[in-house]
């Protein structure tokens, strides 16, 4: 992907009777199509999820960064972010409008979710075709997903935790148990819920690159190397 230089754009994307801001950066011959997907708005270029999927960009990756709520929805209702089935049919139907873009439907795709969209993430690569290769949550409620879609769930999984300050570890760490996948958990223990300690969101940068290099799909390699 050298030479390339990722064009960054910003988008509105119907989904479930609402505009969702996303933030698409996209190089010619991506490698795969990373979607990063919060309650919380994160599709700015100043957001921590562009910097915690900048590793993804210069791997060569096409990154997707989508607000699972509009603005008013967050401010509005704190419990919205709670509203699983919402986030799900929205994270699906986006994914759906991804498939039908030209420069990125034919890409192999991942998710990253955090939060709540943990549960959403799970339950939609359940619903989609083709599946997503690979699934990271950040501070994931997966436990919100329910045990039948964790038990279900056949996507290889990356679970990162952060340590003792992370409300989210404990409920998350007992839905983990449930699935049947590949799956792999990471904890930070100097982290927090919201990562901000200092190297903590590296951190997790690098092994969610990790984690979805080694499982996706080596199509385009194949194809450079032929």
């Amino acid at each position: 992907m050298a030479g390339f230089i990722h064009r960054t754009t910003e988008l509105s994307i119907p989904a479930k009777g609402a505009w969702l801001s996303a933030l698409l950066s996209h190089i010619p011959d991506a490698k795969a199509l990373l979607v990063c997907v919060a309650a919380a708005p994160i599709a700015r270029a100043d957001s921590r999820e562009f910097v915690f999927t900048e590793a993804f960009r210069k791997a060569g990756y096409a990154t997707l960064l989508l607000d699972g709520l509009t603005a008013y929805e967050e401010k509005r209702d704190p419990d919205a972010r709670f509203d699983v089935p919402k986030l799900t049919e929205r994270l699906t139907q986006v994914i759906e409008w991804a498939q039908h873009q030209p420069q990125l439907g034919q890409l192999a795709l991942a998710i990253s979710a955090v939060g709540t969209c943990g549960a959403a993430a799970i339950k939609t690569a359940e619903v989609i075709n083709p599946q997503p290769f690979a699934l990271v949550t950040r501070a994931g409620r997966i436990d919100l997903a329910g045990a039948a879609p964790l038990r279900r769930n056949r996507v290889p999984l990356l679970a990162i935790a952060g340590g003792s300050d992370d409300p989210t570890r404990d409920p998350a760490a007992h839905a983990y148990q449930l699935l049947e996948s590949d799956k792999s958990w990471l904890e930070i223990s100097r982290a927090s819920e919201r990562f901000i300690e200092p190297g903590t969101l590296d951190e997790a940068a690098r092994a969610a690159l990790q984690w979805v290099e080694q499982w996706r799909p080596a199509t385009l390699d194949l194809a450079s190397n032929g």
